[in-house]
């Protein structure tokens, strides 16, 4: 997911066109905060009230759900959370699914417009929302090279990413300390974007960069460009975005979160698993926007990272206060965390009861999860 500023309408069923929304209590509420805690404690023995059918899928009869991602523009790296809405849907639940661009999504959450959205860290901390999901695990960043083979080789060279706010110049400062260089060791430049950091590549005037990994499509139609590393590799913990809403909300739908994060499950099993279905998501999803070859290609070098890992028992590396604790440090280093995302505690950051109790669930039916 990169940040955009265009906003644009309803995806799924009767959404919303979002606008700026005027004031907000960005604050995050200490008491929606302790109830949510409560309520992870005493009702996860119950499936937080969730009743689930004979095959572990969740009877959604009669919930509604709207549902957002801070997007821009649709392209297929998003897909998968789009799958997750069409999860929910499928199991009985009533869901909108609206598209934004920065901080527009977070806004409608506050607002009351949306129960839950996709988006970047900083934006739902900042926004006082409380995480309550994963989305993709992984900065889909990768680093590139027309020039080099090895990581080895960069010391002291020049390493582009769009601007000094792009996940790549975090992933550079980290990248310069592991090798034993100091922060550092390699040099950042910045283009301004990212297309304009494909565009230097492709021409020539720039030979090392960190690119989105549907970048590697476009790059290599132009020429041999060599994966370095990946974001995944760099910094295991630090994620591309993650799905929060108000712990108002949160404590009073408990069920509902445990539904939205058995849906990532179930959406992360259909990339890891059915590489046709997911292809036929993205179709949908772009609204026919990515020509089949090119959401295969793009799907393909996503898989180089493993962006949705699928496995219950790895539920602790996907998400916990350790992959909190990692990114806000990370977006607080890189200057992103703002007014309310600043000097919050881990436990009102997240909710991790009902991702807890999903991996629990996931486990046992394999065939859906």
């Amino acid at each position: 997911m990169r940040p955009a500023m265009k906003v644009i309408g309803s995806l799924l069923g009767a959404g919303l066109i979002m606008t700026a929304c005027g004031s907000s209590s960005s604050n995050a509420s200490a008491t929606a905060t302790t109830a949510a805690q409560a309520n992870s404690n005493s009702g996860s023995s119950n499936n937080y009230g969730l009743k689930l059918n004979a095959d572990g899928t969740p009877n959604l009869k009669g919930v509604t759900l709207h549902l957002g991602i801070s997007g821009g523009n649709p392209v297929p790296g998003d897909t998968t959370n789009f799958i997750l809405s069409r999860m929910l849907k499928s199991w009985g639940a009533n869901v909108t699914y609206t598209i934004g661009g920065g901080p527009s999504m977070q806004l409608a959450v506050v607002s009351g417009q949306l129960d839950a959205a996709d988006g970047q860290f900083s934006s739902s901390l900042d926004a006082g929302l409380q995480i309550i999901a994963p989305a993709m695990t992984h900065v889909d960043d990768v680093l590139v090279s027309s020039k080099y083979t090895s990581v080895s080789q960069l010391k002291g060279t020049t390493v582009a990413t769009s601007s000094n706010l792009d996940p790549g110049n975090y992933l550079g400062g980290v990248l310069s300390k592991a090798q034993g260089w100091g922060a550092s060791g390699i040099k950042m430049t910045f283009t301004g974007a990212d297309s304009s950091t494909v565009d230097q590549l492709i021409s020539g005037k720039l030979t090392t960069a960190f690119v989105a990994a549907e970048d590697l499509v476009t790059l290599k139609a132009h020429g041999t460009f060599n994966v370095l590393k990946t974001a995944a590799q760099i910094s295991p913990d630090y994620a591309d975005s993650f799905n929060a809403a108000l712990p108002s909300w949160v404590a009073s739908h408990q069920s509902d979160v445990l539904a939205i994060d058995l849906a990532w499950w179930a959406a992360a099993r259909v990339f890891d698993t059915n590489k046709t279905a997911w292809d036929n998501y993205a179709e949908q999803y772009t609204n026919n926007a990515a020509t089949p070859a090119a959401v295969t290609a793009q799907r393909q070098a996503l898989e180089q990272f493993n962006p949705w890992p699928n496995t219950p028992a790895d539920a602790s590396t996907i998400l916990s206060n350790q992959v909190i604790q990692t990114n806000y440090a990370a977006n607080l280093a890189a200057g992103q965390m703002k007014g309310a995302g600043l000097n919050r505690s881990a436990s009102s950051m997240a909710d991790l009861g009902p991702w807890q109790l999903s991996a629990k669930i996931a486990a046992k039916y394999p065939s859906i999860y």
